[in-house]
């Protein structure tokens, strides 16, 4: 990852989850002046601790991943038609994770 990307993304994570620095570092047991510092400078070299942020923000959007709203109608009207649709829903996304 580049390195501005990193201070990009953690300042997003920041806004949208609410979260302060210093919430952040004591979740992780990292300092939180090095938080700080990444937010507002960025970095100047990968750390075992810019990647403990970095594996913590990807699991968070993976875990909290909002589904566009069309989406999610579409599934849930073709699933109160036919419960039975689900195995084909899955097998048509999973072929598409592939891509």
């Amino acid at each position: 990852m580049e390195y501005l990307h990193f201070k990009k993304q953690l300042n997003a994570f920041l806004i949208d989850t609410g979260t302060s620095k210093n919430a952040l570092a004591k979740t992780l047991k990292i300092s939180q002046s090095q938080v700080s510092n990444w937010a507002n400078y960025g970095l100047k070299r990968w750390t075992k601790n810019t990647k403990k942020i970095d594996n913590f923000i990807q699991e968070y959007y993976q875990d909290n991943f909002k589904i566009p709203i069309e989406i999610e109608k579409l599934l849930k009207q073709i699933l109160l038609k036919n419960s039975g649709n689900e195995a084909h829903i899955l097998a048509i996304l999973n072929s598409i994770k592939q891509l």
